[in-house]
C-alpha cells in the first residue's frame, strides 16, 4: 500500500494529532458511549486510516488499514 505524504506523516502518530486535510470521516466506533475509534478515507491516496482513542499509550495511534482500489 502506498500512502500519500499526508497519510504517511500520520501513520504511527498519536491519536491526538488532528486529521490531515482531504480526509473524510466514514465511521465511529464507541465503547460504552465513549468514542473508541474513528475511520477516515483519504481523498488523495484512497487509504482508509483509523485512529484509536482507547488502550495503552502505544495503541492510541493513527494506523493505515488499507488502500481502496
Amino acid at each position: 500500500m502506498e500512502l500519500c505524504d499526508e497519510c504517511a506523516k500520520l501513520q504511527g502518530c498519536s491519536a491526538d494529532q488532528s486529521r490531515a486535510s482531504g480526509m473524510t470521516l466514514v465511521g465511529i466506533g464507541e465503547c460504552e458511549g465513549v468514542v473508541a475509534i474513528e475511520h477516515y478515507r483519504c481523498s488523495r491516496c484512497a487509504a482508509v486510516m483509523h485512529r484509536q482513542f482507547v488502550g495503552s499509550a502505544p495503541e492510541r495511534i493513527w494506523t493505515a488499514i488499507y488502500r481502496a482500489t
